[in-house]
């Protein structure tokens, strides 16, 4: 049962709509009516800067990684089994989070957050690979694919076993099939790289709103 509830506890905690309260409590809007339309960090440096998205995306990061270490304090019998689904119910928190009709974000930053808990290791090399995609591509979705697609096997070069590793087959479907609408935007040249964000230094009044 320790299982069953550490999986409802990352979810729920993973449901906390950072973007949503972000924008409703301090600025007065309603995240999923801006921007991309996005519930994450993303859309908040689109809509309101990349100070308050770095903030947006540190607090999302630490829904994955605090589910983690809280289960690791609490739980006298921790096991992976126990982490790795914990882990992976926090990012399906975020995405489809119960307090908002199941209307979340991509999941980037909890899944980072979670990886973190999980092993260091692991998610240092997959932030690796991550950086690299976004300086080669201006795109963060074709690195978050990338890391999800080889995330598993990173944990079973690691030592975990495949029982253990193959847990996060789920999260990992779930990440490249939400990010591969960011593809199709991209090809239609609909969304903005990294490049534009930076370059976006003067912004309206209508825009910062």
């Amino acid at each position: 049962m320790e299982v069953v509830y550490s999986a409802i506890f990352a979810y729920l905690v993973g449901s906390i709509p950072t973007a949503f309260l972000i924008g409703k409590i301090l600025y007065g809007f309603d995240i999923r009516n801006k921007g991309t339309g996005n519930m994450g960090a993303s859309n908040m440096v689109a809509v309101k800067g990349w100070k308050i998205g770095i903030i947006t995306g540190a607090i999302d990061f630490m829904k994955g990684m605090g589910t983690i270490l809280i289960i690791k304090g609490v739980s006298a019998h921790w096991t992976y089994q126990m982490l790795f689904i914990a882990a992976s119910f926090a990012v399906i928190g975020h995405m489809y989070p119960i307090f908002l009709k199941f209307r979340g974000g991509k999941g980037t930053a909890t899944l980072a957050g979670g990886l973190i808990g999980l092993d260091y290791q692991v998610a240092l090399v997959c932030m690796v690979i991550l950086l690299a995609f976004i300086a080669i591509t201006d795109y963060a979705a074709p690195g978050v694919i990338a890391v999800s697609s080889v995330m598993i096997f990173l944990f079973r070069i690691f030592g975990y076993r495949w029982g253990i590793s193959l847990l996060l087959i789920p999260i990992a479907v779930i990440m490249i099939a939400r990010n591969l609408e960011n593809i199709q935007r991209i090809s239609r040249g609909e969304e903005p790289g990294l490049k534009a964000y930076i370059r976006r230094k003067k912004r309206t009044p209508q825009e910062g709103t």
